[in-house]
């Protein structure tokens, strides 16, 4: 049987108009008749027309967060979500963000076929605005949305946003300065042949972390060896590999994210070699209790600003706002920067 808002006027013996006030919110509902309505919203089960509230002028409560990723990535949720640790992490964190001031959020994956439902939920005013996180730079859909509609936080996206857009907000991790400090730190404990591989180029933090490792490595007089990872634990196994089999001399590993670290250390493992140190990039919760140190992003902070620059109308906005990054090399430190807080 459907319910609507007909047989809840009923029972809490008032008007539909009464609630539907209810229902959005107004203020000019005395308290005992507000009462009445929530009690028998909650004993029939209705559920209000979401879309009947936009049109009504209500707010939406609903924040969208958008993941770059292919197909592939899709599946190694399905399959295996370790492997994409960095955004459950992250949707973890914003989804506490959002139930703190009683908003809903809404996790999908996109490739570039998927942009027009990005479209759609802004058009229906589904989503009071998004958070994108992953995309690669001058994404040409990316940049359409961006144009198009507002607001909307992205993540590592652009150093120097130039979108007329006053409701586009960037928030970006300090990972030059998080890969510059954790090459650093390996030639500090004396290494030499540090071998770093490389993120995607595509993307704003896999240009800036390999920056950072090159700034370190030059400025110490020490020689680049880069190799491009592309984010992906194949190549980064493939790599490690290829360096083994060649017997190329290194001394130090620094990836541009955890899971790549991982790949190469359990190859390394297997191999028998357990006195090279490897610095990977993200904090995931296996790095410390697997002997692998990490450059840990304020992900708390991340997440909260961004949902607060969607919803919090008040207050003054930054355009560009960065995110500290720490290196994590012991399980003092590890704990201290724990997400589960």
């Amino acid at each position: 049987m459907k319910i609507d808002s007909t047989k809840v006027a009923q029972l809490a013996g008032v008007s539909r108009s009464t609630v539907s006030r209810v229902v959005n919110n107004y203020s000019n509902v005395p308290p005992e008749t507000k009462e009445r309505v929530l009690k028998a919203i909650k004993e029939l089960g209705y559920i209000p027309n979401s879309s009947a509230q936009v049109l009504a002028g209500k707010k939406s409560k609903t924040i969208g967060l958008f993941i770059y990723g292919d197909n592939s990535d899709k599946n190694r949720i399905l399959d295996n979500g370790l492997t994409f640790g960095y955004y459950l992490d992250f949707i973890n964190r914003v989804l506490k963000e959002s139930l703190k001031l009683e908003y809903q959020l809404l996790v999908d994956v996109v490739n570039d076929d998927g942009f027009y439902k990005i479209e759609s939920l802004y058009s229906n005013r589904s989503i009071v605005g998004g958070i994108f996180i992953g995309f690669k730079e001058e994404d040409k859909n990316l940049k359409k949305l961006v144009e198009r509609f507002s607001p909307m936080v992205l993540i590592d996206y652009t150093l120097n946003p130039k979108c007329s857009n006053e409701e586009a907000y960037y928030i970006n991790t300090e990972d030059f300065l998080g890969a510059f400090n954790a090459t650093k730190h390996l030639i500090e404990i004396g290494k030499r042949k540090i071998v770093h591989i490389s993120g995607d180029r595509d993307k704003l933090s896999g240009k800036e972390r390999e920056r950072g490792y090159l700034e370190a490595v030059v400025s110490f007089g020490i020689a680049p060896i880069i190799y491009n990872g592309k984010y992906s634990n194949e190549i980064a196994t493939e790599i490690i590999k290829n360096l083994i089999d060649q017997k190329v001399h290194f001394d130090g590993i620094f990836c541009a994210n955890d899971n790549m670290s991982y790949c190469v250390n359990h190859y390394l493992k297997e191999k028998g070699i357990d006195d090279i140190p490897i610095i990977g990039f993200d904090n995931l919760r296996n790095t410390i209790p697997l002997g692998i140190m990490s450059v840990a992003p304020d992900i708390n902070n991340l997440a909260r600003k961004a949902v607060e620059l969607l919803v919090n109308e008040n207050r003054k906005k930054i355009k560009v706002t960065n995110v500290k990054t720490t290196l994590i090399k012991d399980l003092e430190e590890y704990i201290k920067e724990s997400y589960l807080d």
